[in-house]
């Protein structure tokens, strides 16, 4: 019987083994936070499990504009005109655009559902902290001389624009009501901060200071967010409190009741996901030992084991699954293979 830490992704890129995706997971740091919080609260765990689910990318249907409608020439056979087959007389309804999801996850659901275990070597391991470390050092001497740098590179990722790119351009005051909202919380995910001598680090902060300096401000140090939320943020959330629910053992129809219904037609490529998911792994309750388990770590020094006086790392575990690793990684067939860079046995450090 072996631990492993669970960590729940929605991606809207290609996830399927051997992608950049998975190349970019082997570096990401968090994978050694998690597991050294792991030991510290007294835990041996084999490695990291990443349970990944691929965004459906269909959009709904819509009518055909009334001046771009084209019918078909009256016959014997039809008398009567009707639109050519790739145009529509109406929208796609919510219903009808939630099971076109759900017939494309069911074509081919390798696209939508991986899992693995990324292996970290020693190496790995030791740059991943080095990586931790350098980034805590850098975002202290923005905190102690209060510069904050944009980053033009950043303005525009997936396809979209930053929530903030209106204010740190000017066009609009960031204390606008209609766009943005202060949040009495810094770190949104955390229940509550055991330790407030020193300032908390979570991936989520570290990954936004590293992408652009002046969003990790507005963020975390004036705790700014905008007041509609971007659609990956929102279906990403939405996704994550319905497979929390399917692994604290809520039925089907209880996990979909913790989706977002915000939007009929988000609502719907979700509810496929989930619907999906159950299809594809069964029973989320199998193992798991321990649902969203918060933890703080000291920030440490790799290459002097020194601690840090200034910050310390928190987060969320998702969850904590105890049992063989090639069970969770095999369900539902045995033949199943890992992502190029894991392995179906473990995934700890070398």
């Amino acid at each position: 019987m072996s631990l492993l830490i669970l960590e729940t992704k929605t991606s809207g890129e290609d996830i399927m083994p051997g992608s950049n995706y998975w190349r970019r997971i082997r570096m990401d740091p968090q994978i050694g936070v998690y597991l050294r919080a792991a030991v510290q609260k007294g835990l041996d765990p084999a490695g990291i499990g990443y349970d990944v689910l691929g965004k459906v990318a269909l959009r709904p249907l819509k009518a055909t504009p009334l001046e771009s409608r084209k019918y078909t020439q009256p016959t014997k056979k039809e008398p009567t005109p009707r639109l050519y087959a790739n145009q529509r007389e109406r929208d796609e309804t919510p219903e009808e655009y939630g099971a076109r999801c759900l017939a494309a996850i069911a074509a081919e659901p390798d696209a939508y559902y991986q899992r693995a275990l990324p292996v970290r070597l020693f190496q790995e391991q030791h740059d991943g902290a080095v990586d931790v470390w350098q980034t805590a050092q850098t975002m202290r001497e923005a905190r102690r001389l209060n510069v904050y740098p944009r980053n033009p590179d950043s303005c525009f990722q997936w396809s979209r624009a930053c929530d903030f790119l209106p204010a740190c351009c000017g066009d609009v005051p960031l204390d606008d009501p209609l766009l943005f909202r202060r949040e009495d919380k810094e770190h949104e995910e955390l229940e509550d901060v055991f330790e407030t001598d020193r300032v908390v680090l979570t991936q989520s902060s570290m990954r936004t200071f590293r992408a652009c300096p002046r969003r990790y401000q507005i963020r975390y140090i004036l705790h700014m967010r905008p007041v509609l939320r971007s659609e990956a943020l929102r279906t990403g959330s939405s996704v994550h409190r319905a497979v929390e629910a399917l692994r604290r053992g809520k039925s089907l129809d209880e996990a979909l009741l913790a989706l977002d219904r915000e939007d009929p037609y988000d609502y719907q490529r979700e509810r496929a996901m989930i619907v999906g998911y159950v299809a594809r792994w069964g029973d989320a309750t199998r193992g798991i030992v321990a649902v969203e388990s918060q933890f703080e770590v000291d920030l440490v020094n790799p290459e002097t084991g020194a601690t840090s006086r200034t910050f310390r790392l928190a987060g969320k575990m998702d969850a904590i699954y105890e049992g063989d690793p090639r069970e969770w990684l095999g369900a539902p067939g045995a033949d199943r293979q890992p992502a190029a860079g894991s392995t179906p046995a473990t995934g700890a450090e070398v």
